[in-house]
């Protein structure tokens, strides 16, 4: 997901140019903003991206798995199918707006028409999934930088030590959710069993021979030291 939206060469989605809209924004924020008010602004958007992925991810995730509601809006809406030449302007253009952005990013294997409504609706899900995400990546390392400081009376040891196991963990973060997705890929990274079955045989190698649950267990390390190590400055402040 990051190297598709921040690598040049790969193609990009209507949906990729927003999400990168939304995080240039947040930076631009982030530099002309009084430094007194970064850490309160940067926290309400992280709290509510945060709250966007488990409440509000979690909560489509339940009624697409209990009550099919993510399919069934698509087929009640039609928005997957070819209008007739009757129909509306907006139809039409809605019709072609969402085939392009569902088709810009797929192989030539692809076709909008014919792949079963549950994958497209899928596939229209995983938009709002990379968007949130990044929004709340973005935004937390933006906190985490408006709070970065260096504590009064701290030995030069002390200080190196810490900066070098925050280094750490961010690198070892990154390597588990990268290892991560390279087992599971998008179809178990995207929640895709809510919406299709796939006959797939998963080999757990790399991280999952060491923890079974990585990107929510160890893949969160260095986020968790850090809440640790920024609560008492936030109190402080």
């Amino acid at each position: 997901m990051v190297t598709a939206l921040l690598d040049p060469r790969k193609p990009k989605s209507i949906a990729d140019y927003l999400t990168l809209t939304i995080l240039t924004f947040y930076v631009a924020l982030f530099l002309v903003l009084p430094s007194g008010f970064r850490k309160w602004t940067f926290l309400g958007i992280y709290t509510f991206s945060r709250l966007s992925y488990n409440g509000g991810l979690g909560y489509i995730l339940y009624q697409q798995s209990f009550h099919q509601r993510l399919t069934k809006w698509a087929a009640k809406s039609k928005i997957f199918n070819r209008p007739d030449p009757n129909a509306s302007v907006l139809r039409r253009v809605t019709y072609d707006l969402i085939k392009r952005e569902l088709s810009a990013k797929m192989g030539s294997d692809y076709a909008f028409e014919a792949v079963p409504l549950e994958y497209n609706t899928w596939l229209l899900f995983r938009r709002a999934v990379d968007l949130i995400l990044m929004s709340d990546f973005t935004s937390y390392m933006l906190f985490a930088i408006a709070c970065a400081s260096i504590p009064e009376n701290q030995t030069m040891v002390l200080h190196v030590g810490r900066w070098t196991a925050g280094i750490f963990l961010f690198l070892f973060n990154l390597w588990v959710k990268l290892d991560a997705h390279r087992v599971v890929k998008d179809y178990a990274w995207y929640w895709g069993d809510f919406f299709f079955l796939e006959d797939l045989e998963l080999c757990f190698d790399g991280i999952f021979e060491l923890v079974p649950h990585p990107m929510y267990s160890v893949g969160y390390a260095g986020y968790y030291v850090s809440i640790v190590s920024r609560k008492r400055q936030l109190l402080d402040y």
